[in-house]
This record gives structure tokens, sequence and C-alpha cells, in this order.
């Protein structure tokens, strides 16, 4: 995985995050249309179920992308060889 890779992620979850803060922003600032405590803990468990969402799949893409031979040649090396006891 590249940097531009992990820009992508970076680019959403600071697109996520400014989505939350308009809607909190805009949801607070009329005292007739006020967003009540249940719609604020709303936008907060979404905000946090897709920033859950973006690490998770940020991470199986760096992972996918790991260099895993050398840790398979050594596995290879090592798999030989017993231990004593």
């Amino acid at each position: 995985m590249e940097d531009r890779d992990v820009q992508v992620y970076k680019d959403e979850l600071l697109r996520k995050i400014d989505e939350f803060g308009h809607q909190i922003i805009e949801g607070t600032s009329d005292p007739d249309h006020f967003l009540t405590i249940f719609e604020i803990e709303k936008l907060w468990s979404e905000l946090r179920g897709d920033t859950s969402i973006l690490y998770s799949d940020m991470l199986a893409d760096l992972l996918a992308a790991a260099d895993e031979s050398e840790l398979i040649r050594k596995k290879k090396q090592n798999s030989g060889k017993k231990g004593s006891f």
C-alpha cells in the first residue's frame, strides 16, 4: 500500500469529521430547532462506526500489501529445526 492510498483514508476521515462538525454546529445554532440529546448521540455513534470501519479497512489493506516473502523464508529455515528440552 502506498502513501497515496493511505491519503485516501485520511481524506475520508477528515471528510467525515468535517461533516459531523457541520451537523453539530448547524444543529445547535438555532434555539428553536436545537438537536436533541438523542440526535447528538446518533450523530456521534454514526461517526464512531464510520471511522471504525475506515480504520479496519485501512488496516486490512496495509496488511494485504505487506511483503511476507522474507518472513516465509525465515519460517522455512526454522521449520526443520527441532527444539531441545
